[in-house]
């Protein structure tokens, strides 16, 4: 009899292609991003920086305030849609549009006002920065729902390298913290175009006014949701700039982009895979079968996110110092292993316990949730940056993300159960105390090439453990394919 958190075996296969697919297609444009930080470190001052993180963290809560609904809308609704998809798309396009212009209107305003005249350069580049995100956030969306995922490596790709790319030569070219920020832009761009001439030429500006109506039945309270977690992670950065200054700022900011280019890359890689398959199969099987195959999501984030959050912590002294420039290596390092273990923390209610209130329609549920996180975060900041600066926001972060997760846990036992997986659990536990075992000595040695040494030697040991565990049934699987291999070779002789 198979385990209580397995799934059937074409199952399985499926969400190990499928997350491989989404490692893949996150994981090297990721890798293209992951460079922006030490390359940006290393051009930028840390005020610079702040400013440049401020700005992307702003124009980030307000996309998630007006569109992040739309977008998970098209989520949930795309593959089980009754009216044809160009009616959907349309609707999703025309409304995106209204509300940019909006927001546009207001820019405008404000940059005529004589009181908020002088940032009329922020608030017009943040308009064209957040117009281009909503689109090419909706882009990617579609192609993650349609299950592409090498098409959504390229828009991901694009993206990464115009940051890399335009981002670093504007900063030589002297254009200082705007660099990134229009290097942003211009990937984006380049991204969108492309989607559009592929995917979105049969969208017309019409709204289907019922479509609407259930689009944001669904997705207002999701987009509050994702607004209050977005302050959840950005409030830190904004309190520390307005309370110890920009440079402060800057140099949190570091350490948190550089937890989310790991941690979070890696759990994302997961559930982009894992919930448009759940999703299918809570409509089309019932509960039972997106039970199932979160639980296996479950196993899996979990062999992904506790070894890497133990190497990050391990190996915090070489990794900042191979990775970030020297102004920012000694107050990010002081961060760093607080905000990976929150980053593990956040994902794992973001990308597993939270699932349960979307399959049951209960979104709403989700902004109480995070409003008592968020409330909890500024209260516990307002307290903790004055007396302990960034090391203290870092530790706010850990204890909110776990105070979210325990509320996700209790809310959504209401409609669908999603069983912690403990033997997995045992074993990934295990398979990380053996690689810390081996790590641990070596830390003191910060080179490029000994971090390079430190990585593969821990992902091997951990692998190396994790298989003589027999995670997930891998063995019998791994002993089948070797098996075949030979009589494959043999018959294409």
């Amino acid at each position: 009899m198979e385990n209580a958190f397995s799934v059937q075996r074409g199952g399985r296969r499926q969400v190990l292609v499928h997350t491989t697919a989404y490692l893949i297609a996150r994981g090297l444009p990721g890798v293209i991003a992951f460079l922006a930080i030490p390359l940006f470190t290393r051009l930028l001052q840390p005020v610079d920086y702040g400013r440049y993180a401020l700005l992307v963290a702003t124009v980030n809560l307000l996309g998630a305030l007006l569109f992040q609904g739309l977008r998970l809308s098209l989520v949930r609704y795309l593959p089980t849609c009754a009216s044809p998809p160009a009616r959907l798309k349309s609707t999703l396009v025309t409304t995106i549009l209204l509300l940019l212009g909006f927001v546009g209107v207001l820019a405008v305003l404000l940059c005529l006002a004589p009181s908020t005249h002088r940032w009329w350069p922020e608030l017009l580049g943040g308009w064209l920065l957040l117009a281009l995100m909503a689109m090419f956030e909706l882009c990617s969306e579609y192609l993650r729902t349609v299950l592409r995922p090498w098409d959504y490596m390229l828009l991901q790709l694009t993206r990464s390298a115009g940051l890399i790319g335009l981002g670093g030569t504007f900063i030589l070219l002297g254009a200082g913290w705007w660099g990134p920020a229009a290097g942003m832009v211009g990937g984006m761009g380049l991204a969108v175009a492309w989607s559009y001439f592929k995917d979105w030429r049969d969208v017309r500006l019409d709204i289907d006014r019922g479509l609407l109506r259930q689009l944001s039945q669904y997705g207002i309270p999701l987009s509050l949701t994702v607004v209050l977690a977005q302050l959840m992670g950005t409030s830190d950065r904004l309190l520390i700039g307005a309370l110890i200054g920009e440079g402060a700022a800057g140099l949190y900011s570091v350490a948190a982009d550089l937890a989310s280019q790991t941690v979070t890359l890696l759990m994302m890689a997961v559930y982009l895979a894992v919930f448009p398959l759940a999703v299918h199969a809570w409509e089309q099987e019932g509960p039972a079968a997106a039970t199932a195959q979160m639980q296996y999501n479950a196993s899996l984030l979990l062999a992904l996110g506790v070894p890497c959050v133990v190497g990050m912590v391990i190996l915090t002294p070489g990794i900042s110092h191979c990775l970030l420039g020297s102004n920012y290596r000694q107050a990010a390092s002081g961060v760093f292993p607080l905000i990976a273990v929150a980053a593990f923390v956040g994902g794992f209610k973001a990308y597993h316990f939270d699932a349960a209130l979307q399959f049951a329609h209960r979104t709403i549920d989700q902004v109480w949730i995070v409003l008592v996180a968020v409330v909890a975060n500024i209260l516990m900041n307002l307290l903790a940056i004055p007396l302990v600066g960034i090391k203290g926001a870092a530790t706010v972060s850990v204890l909110t993300y776990t105070i979210a997760v325990g509320l996700s846990i209790k809310w959504g036992r209401r409609y669908a159960v999603l069983p912690f997986p403990a033997r997995p659990a045992v074993q990934v536990t295990l398979a990380s105390a053996v690689m810390a075992a081996v790590l641990y000595p070596l830390r003191g040695h910060i080179s490029p090439m000994a971090l390079a040494g430190q990585v593969t030697a821990g992902v091997a040991v951990y692998a190396v453990v994790l298989l003589s565990c027999n995670f997930l049934d891998l063995r019998p699987t791994i002993r089948r394919k070797c098996r075949a291999a030979p009589v494959a070779d043999g018959a294409a002789m």
